[in-house]
């Protein structure tokens, strides 16, 4: 693994094979200029950070209704997330930048289980609900094993769908920004 930060304007790798915690939370933000601020605010903050080997990736994916991000983050393992977040420098560096952009609760804890391939096609906006108009799903069971969380791949832009999609599958995230570790 390197130590090395690389910018990311694409969708996570959902299924890395090193990340034994994923952290996923939806945020709404007032207008679109303000859902900008805060994505790359979050990113900055991370990107500025100084992060531990056990840190993955986290992303801010744009949701097509202009208000909503996706905000996903990847880590080895909870321990390893755990000491970072509960260190108080840490907690100044990244948790007060964040709060100050956004007020929000944390974020489900999960681990990624697997993948349903529904049919062949680029993956071009992701869905937070489980629904077979898509064309993968992408299964995460919660840290506690009981709850379960399915990101849904789209191969359309998503384009016109507000808070509801037409189809169950609410808003559509796209990639805007991210910060990731490469494997290797």
């Amino acid at each position: 693994m390197t130590n090395v930060l690389v910018e990311s304007s694409s969708f996570p790798d959902f299924g890395r094979p090193d990340a034994g915690l994923v952290l996923i939370s939806e945020w709404r933000t007032p207008d679109a200029e303000r859902r900008q601020a805060v994505m790359d605010g979050v990113i900055d903050a991370w990107a500025e950070a100084r992060l531990p080997e056990s840190f993955l990736g986290r992303y801010c994916l744009a949701g097509t209704d202009g208000l909503s991000v996706l905000n996903y983050a990847q880590w080895t393992d909870a321990a390893a997330q755990h000491a970072f977040a509960a260190d108080p420098a840490n907690h100044r560096a990244i948790a007060d930048s964040v709060q100050a952009l956004i007020s929000v609760g944390p974020p489900g804890r999960y681990r990624y289980e697997r993948s349903v391939l529904l049919r062949e096609g680029p993956i071009r906006t992701l869905g937070t609900t489980a629904s077979d108009a898509g064309i993968a799903q992408y299964v995460h069971r919660g840290e506690d094993g009981k709850g379960v969380r399915v990101l849904t791949a789209h191969d359309d832009d998503g384009e016109g769908r507000g808070d509801e999609a037409g189809d169950g599958t609410g808003v559509r995230f796209r990639p805007y920004r991210g910060i990731v570790r490469p494997r290797g």
